[in-house]
């Protein structure tokens, strides 16, 4: 049921693209903003755990309320369990399709129009309440795009799937409203990329001084407990869909497979496996830069992302497989 569960939602969510108009997280922004508040109030009791325990208090409450849910869909009968089950994936997944994104920004690019490519990048990166502001050449502008495709795989879709096939619906709206907590209140995976790139960066003062360092650091650890196990398995998938032996060199040793930090796990391994230099953009050698080259190569990693997913739908179409003779 689950095979089937992930690939009616993976169709939605690839083929209805009006399905992102009903995806949206103003109700949960308007939640944080009241329920931060007493979730403040409540953990400033405890200090030294302030922190985690605002987090716990604020995801808490929903996920309860989705666990609820699920029971009572999965006590009135399969159909309205796998139905519900279809519902929250397809919710959870995205929340923007990223071919659709690459290929307005590819699009733009090969058109050589910089200015409305650079508007399709900061679109791409922008998450619910959280717009980044990117800056610098097109061929930086470039480096950080393929850098975000292959983390927006993990984080759009892989991860989302891993935890629902885990722990269900609530598995998978975990993950989705941690990547939005990241992205409201700690700059989101586009603060995990190479930030000397970019010339702003930063996340602004005052929204740092509002949310304060605890409640961002709390949700930054979750996020990386979350996206350990699904970066590993995004880093198998690349080196299967590109070239395996270019991959397993980004590692100097076994051990960077379990240590390294998952976001630059992921980018590495991914830029590896399509023979791409890793190395942050030389910001001075723009002179000969053609922005055909950007394209085949943003083009190749965007054709990584395809293939490592029809690989994962593969790869759990044989488990499901498998459990069923067995």
């Amino acid at each position: 049921m689950e095979f089937i569960t992930i690939l009616i939602a993976l169709g939605v969510d690839q083929f209805y693209k009006k399905a992102e108009n009903y995806k949206n997280c103003d109700w949960f922004a308007n939640y944080c903003d009241w329920m931060q508040l007493k979730a403040d109030s409540i953990a400033s009791q405890f200090p030294s755990a302030i922190g985690p325990l605002s987090l716990l208090l604020l995801l808490a409450p929903i996920l309860i309320i989705v666990a609820i849910a699920d029971n009572v869909f999965a006590g009135m009968g399969s159909l309205f369990s796998f139905i519900f089950s279809i519902v929250v994936l397809i919710y959870s997944l995205g929340p923007r399709d990223i071919s659709n994104q690459v290929e307005q920004y590819l699009e733009s690019l090969s058109a050589g129009d910089v200015d409305d490519a650079l508007k399709h990048a900061n679109t791409f990166f922008s998450g619910h309440h959280y717009k980044p502001e990117i800056e610098g050449s097109p061929r930086v502008i470039a480096g950080v795009m393929k850098r975000g495709i292959l983390l927006a795989f993990n984080n759009r879709i892989l991860a989302v799937l891993f935890w629902f096939i885990i722990l269900g619906p609530i598995g998978a709206l975990t993950y989705r409203l941690t990547i939005f907590l990241l992205e409201r209140f700690a700059g989101g995976y586009f603060g995990q990329l190479h930030e000397d790139e970019l010339h702003d960066t930063d996340l602004d003062e005052e929204k740092e001084s509002t949310n304060g360092a605890e409640f961002k650091s709390a949700v930054q650890r979750l996020y990386m407990i979350l996206s350990w196990i699904p970066a590993r398995l995004c880093v198998i998938t690349f080196a299967l869909a590109g070239s395996f032996s270019d991959t397993l060199l980004c590692w100097t040793c076994a051990t960077d497979f379990v240590n390294k930090n998952n976001d630059e796990l992921i980018v590495t391994s991914g830029l590896h496996a399509l023979k791409m230099s890793a190395d942050p953009i030389d910001i001075e050698s723009d002179e000969t830069y053609q922005s055909s080259d950007d394209v085949v190569e943003i083009e190749q990693v965007l054709a990584l992302v395809k293939w490592s997913l029809l690989m994962v739908v593969t790869i759990i179409s044989l488990m499901t497989i498998v459990g069923w003779v067995y």
